[in-house]
């Protein structure tokens, strides 16, 4: 079967800039996804980014590159349309027909190559056409920020 892994990791992060290449534990934090994804046996592993400096770092790291353009890396841009635009350069510029996609997230670096292994497993035993990884919360704080940039609890009277 012809698995290939697209990662997003746009560059305009405003909440925490540069968080996809940020160190965390020791390595960048894309470092942590594209590693699990080559450790789980993905051989294919792409990494579409706005950014030079992530896409520099993807490199280093074992990821093939696609620059994205502008108009799938904005605030407004969906996940979908830059899958959408990975898959269609992959296809074009590689001769390469992805049977599955997978579209593990930068921001889940605990992820594990035996939990990517397991679900690979799942979704070929079951033959599913699609699968979604998900983790059960047990105790969530919500907090809110207000204009006085106080920040206030939603769920929790602390």
């Amino acid at each position: 079967m012809n698995i290939v892994a697209i990662i997003l990791a746009r560059g305009g992060s405003k909440g925490l800039p540069n968080k996809n290449i940020l160190n965390f534990c020791g390595k960048p934090l894309i470092a942590w996804t594209i590693n699990n994804c080559l450790d789980a046996g993905i051989s294919s592993v792409w990494v579409s980014s706005d950014s030079d400096n992530i896409l520099n770092v993807a490199k280093e790291n074992g990821a093939k590159l696609i620059k994205r353009p502008v108009e799938y890396a904005t605030d407004k841009s969906s996940s979908e349309s830059a899958w959408i635009h990975a898959i269609n350069y992959i296809k074009q510029n590689f001769s390469i027909n992805p049977e599955w996609v997978i579209a593990p997230q930068v921001s889940s670096p605990l992820t594990e190559p035996i939990d990517i292994k397991s679900a690979l497993n799942k979704i070929n035993d079951a033959q599913f056409d699609s699968f979604f990884s998900a983790c059960r919360v047990e105790d969530l704080l919500i907090w809110e920020q207000d204009s006085k940039n106080n920040f206030n609890s939603i769920n929790y009277n602390w």
